[in-house]
């Protein structure tokens, strides 16, 4: 048995005698002009009408999609398109989380380590101050933001303003 993909999408379809297909394959009674309009149809997206698929009479149209239950199909083929689109998406998330939290920590260590080769009298102690206050807050906030906002089933509480913005600002500002 295989499992056919189609525009990298997989997902198990209707069992065949040839396999288990995705529901917007090919049915064997479609006919290729008939899958060829459905292709059209399921990629204008969700809000896709029969009307806006080209080059066919509408009641043909309406014919094919009828009997090769291409709503449903066309359906499946954006909760698929979907789910994968936020795999990835969560997937970018936490790559970019697991760099703030390098980040986080490198700021943190150069700021000790500047602390600790420096004679008191060479950086204002503001400064120094600010920068390990930075570094701790980038390192907490990485690492106490939840699994539930990283895929954004949670909102992040903000107050307007995007906090790793707020502080690179900041960070610049400590070190100017």
């Amino acid at each position: 048995m295989t499992t056919r993909r189609t525009a990298g999408l997989q997902s198990p379809g209707v069992t065949t005698d040839d396999g288990p297909r995705t529901p917007w394959d090919r049915r064997p009674q479609e006919s290729a002009k008939a899958y060829l309009a459905f292709r059209e149809y399921r990629d204008l997206g969700p809000m896709r009408q029969l009307r806006d698929v080209d080059g066919h009479p509408e009641n043909t149209v309406r014919h094919w999609s009828h009997t090769h239950d291409w709503v449903d199909r066309a359906t499946a083929w954006d909760d698929e398109t979907h789910r994968l689109e936020d795999q990835r998406r969560l997937e970018a998330i936490r790559r970019m989380h697991d760099a703030h939290q390098r980040a986080a920590r490198l700021a943190l260590d150069k700021a000790i380590e500047a602390l600790q080769i420096l004679d008191a009298n060479q950086i204002p102690a503001y400064a120094a101050t600010r920068l390990l206050e930075l570094g701790a807050r980038l390192e907490r906030e990485t690492l106490t933001v939840s699994v539930e906002e990283m895929q954004g089933m949670a909102p992040i509480p903000l107050d307007g303003e995007d906090p790793w913005e707020r502080i690179a600002r900041d960070f610049q500002a400590a070190t100017e």
